[in-house]
């Protein structure tokens, strides 16, 4: 019975013709804020969150990094939606490492 309902998925893999983005783990500072009373002298020694955004590199224009995390297929197996999008501006990145061989 186990046997009957097993089905075999074929699982497609990214084109890099139909989908030529590279992936990349992005380091970048972040704005924090607090919305409670505090003394004065913790709030001046607050700095920027060091943040990890990873996923593909789809727009460097406007001085932003705009990254997608995930990505769906088409009936057809090519990706035109991606989810999880993160806007960067480029002067908040630290540093930029393309993820190789994903």
């Amino acid at each position: 019975m186990k046997d009957k309902l097993k089905t075999k998925i074929i699982l497609p893999d990214i084109d890099p013709e139909d989908f030529p983005y590279k992936f990349y783990k992005c380091w970048w500072h972040d704005i924090i804020s607090c919305e409670n009373w505090e003394d004065l002298t913790t709030i001046k020694k607050s700095k920027p969150a060091t943040c990890i955004t990873m996923g593909w590199l789809i727009s460097t224009k406007n001085n932003n990094y705009v990254f997608v995390a995930d990505v769906s297929f088409n009936d057809d197996e090519t990706i035109t939606q991606g989810g999880n999008a993160t806007t960067i501006p480029k002067s908040n990145v630290l540093k930029l490492k393309e993820i190789k061989n994903i």
